[in-house]
């Protein structure tokens, strides 16, 4: 499990920018069997994700034309 204190933080930085977490398998079934087109970020602390993961989703979705509802998981192990 991963420090608190370095989880948070990644987190925060995905949920101020409009994501909303999916804590639970039932929310990610729940989202992933909606109609539509769904966005999941899968979100880590390592550094793939804190390198390229999150800076290029918050930039594909902040130049986006669509309306996006985005939803990203975070692994069992995190905070």
């Amino acid at each position: 499990m991963y420090p608190e204190e370095i989880v948070l933080p990644m987190k925060a930085e995905l949920t101020d920018n409009g994501f909303e977490d999916l804590d639970t398998p039932e929310l990610v079934d729940e989202y992933i069997n909606k109609e539509g087109t769904t966005l999941v970020m899968i979100n880590s602390v390592c550094g793939c994700s804190a390198g390229s993961a999150r800076p290029g989703v918050l930039m594909a979705v902040a130049n986006s034309n669509k309306k996006t509802i985005c939803r990203f998981e975070t692994y069992p192990t995190d905070v």
